[in-house]
């Protein structure tokens, strides 16, 4: 019997005349019991409908209407590379200035209908024991080769990448319908003129290796005397375990998601799309990896000491913390009105005639990763 139905017996009682206690020990309920009525409604605070902005200038704190939120996460999900979950749509909200969290980020994006799909990761084997660990940047690199189909030549072209584990930026690339060891070289010949020799890591004393699979390009003779002569540790990963190579394999998974909605009639349109790609991925885009930070931001303010790194040798694992606010980021490196700090640039190779292959690169080795202390 319901607590309902013994209050309808209880009022029946009194009414027949029977004493209110007495009906109530008859029904074996309390008074509290008997005249408890239940609020009608959700329990609890209102959600609220404005949420905490820092002004551009830092001055203030201004009060703004969720409908501005609402309107800011349809301007990410216009662009199809910043179509975010609510998790990530957090820390890119944040860096404009809001003071707002995931719960309430999920559910405006619920009330607008913006949620995604969730999204199921497949379980690994093996991962957690062939993890990369860098402490610092430029310290272990993985490339590879990616094939996208080229319609008016019938035939694939093939996009070199090199990334760097700790930042994820990608410091490298070359496009072309022909890839040889000639090539690679001449790749990692730019790679070593604009960022291992400017960051100095012949006095930083940065062991530098690099990760790459057994593709024949790569383990080439003359790629490996190359690395040898430069002081660069070639690693190979084992053969069908492309988790070693991780971090540029989940790259080339963000880039496949971009490359599938085109059709690319020449290799000239590839190159245009890739250079726009590459420009957004390294200063634009989020990664969960780096703080919710793009990888160029990530980077310089690992640079600047607002990014502690705590590394877990025992359980394999790396964790970064941001030593300054989200919110600070508006003003200093916002993400849309502020210039991020600009990487080399990637050069693309736009015909595989065009590529000056005068066989082995004549860089002279000098001290650790053939790198000379930059005047």
């Amino acid at each position: 019997m319901g607590l309902g139905e013994k209050k309808e017996i209880v009022a029946r009682y009194i009414l027949q005349g029977l004493k209110r206690d007495h009906a109530l020990s008859v029904a074996g309920i309390s008074k509290h019991q008997y005249y408890h009525k239940p609020r009608k409604g959700k329990r609890g605070r209102k959600p609220s409908v404005h949420t905490l902005r820092i002004a551009p200038d830092e001055d203030n704190v201004e009060r703004v209407d969720d409908t501005l939120v609402v309107d800011e996460i349809h301007q990410f999900h216009q662009d199809p590379d910043t179509d975010y979950g609510y998790r990530k749509m957090t820390f890119a909200l944040m860096a404009l200035g809001f003071i707002i969290n995931h719960k309430k980020v999920y559910r405006l994006m619920k009330k607008a209908l913006l949620l995604k799909d969730r999204h199921q990761k497949a379980a690994r084997e093996f991962v957690k024991y062939r993890k990369v660990l860098p402490s610092l940047p430029l310290e272990v690199l993985e490339m590879d080769i990616k094939f996208v189909w080229i319609e008016r030549d019938r035939k694939h072209a093939f996009v070199l990448t090199v990334i760097d584990t700790f930042t994820r930026v990608v410091i490298g690339r070359i496009t072309a319908f022909s890839i040889n060891q000639h090539v690679v070289k001449q790749l990692w010949t730019k790679i070593i003129e604009n960022y291992l020799q400017p960051y100095d890591c012949l006095n930083r004393q940065i062991a530098i290796e690099i990760r790459n699979d057994n593709d024949s390009r790569f383990i080439a003779t003359s790629v490996q005397k190359f690395f040898k002569e430069n002081q660069i540790c070639q690693v190979f990963t084992h053969p069908y375990t492309p988790q070693e190579n991780g971090h540029i394999e989940s790259f080339h998974a963000i880039l496949s998601k971009k490359l599938r909605r085109y059709v690319f009639w020449s290799l000239q349109d590839l190159e245009q799309c890739l250079v726009l790609f590459y420009e957004k991925y390294n200063n634009h885009r989020l990664h969960s990896s780096t703080l919710y930070l793009p990888p160029m931001v990530f980077w310089q303010c690992w640079n600047e000491g607002l990014v502690q790194v705590d590394v877990n040798q025992k359980q394999r694992k790396i964790k970064f913390k941001s030593l300054m606010p989200y919110q600070q980021l508006s003003g200093k490196m916002n993400l849309r009105e502020v210039s991020c700090p600009q990487p080399k640039p990637l050069d693309g190779v736009e015909d595989e005639n065009k590529i000056e292959m005068n066989g082995a690169v004549s860089f002279p080795p000098a001290g650790r990763a053939g790198l000379k202390p930059s005047v």
